[in-house]
């Protein structure tokens, strides 16, 4: 009975995981606009945060969107950690493949200073990004499984 129990909170947090992501990720973005100057304002959907609009008399820096994916994948840390304490660990594979997707969408900001290719291989190249970096975190974080070992135990 202990054991359905922890599962089922473990699904319940991982569905919420994409909803504390999205905000984390807006308010980063919030965040940095206004260190730079920028007066700022998030657009909300229900409970989902859907946009920030900033007003700056200067252009954003270039490592503006590079220091809004670093802070909102840094924020991720904290719940990874609280995760792990808790056993939740569907949640915490989630969350680290989230942030895995935050960091891969740098290639994005990057699109600008690249040749014009095909959108096709920009996508290609973000879903094997994002793929590789959400492995080597899994990998990172949850550690090598023995052989033999079932996958659904999702523990290390």
């Amino acid at each position: 009975m202990l054991r359905s129990k922890k599962i089922a909170a473990d699904l319940v947090v991982t569905a919420l995981v994409p909803l504390v992501a999205v905000w984390l990720y807006e308010l980063s973005n919030m965040a940095v606009l206004s260190a730079q100057g920028a007066s700022v304002s998030l657009t909300v959907a229900g409970w989902v945060p859907v946009g920030v609009a900033g007003v700056s008399s200067a252009a954003p820096s270039p490592l503006t969107k590079m220091a809004q994916i670093l802070l909102s994948t840094g924020s991720l840390l904290p719940l990874t950690v609280l995760f792990s304490k808790a056993k939740l660990f569907l949640a915490r594979a989630f969350l680290l493949s989230t942030a895995g997707a935050f960091l891969a969408s740098t290639y994005w900001e990057l699109l600008s200073l690249l040749t014009v290719v095909p959108m096709a291989v920009h996508l290609g190249i973000f879903l094997v990004a994002t793929a590789s970096i959400s492995f080597a975190l899994l990998k990172g974080f949850m550690g090598p499984r023995p052989l033999g070992t079932s996958p659904s135990a999702l523990s290390p």
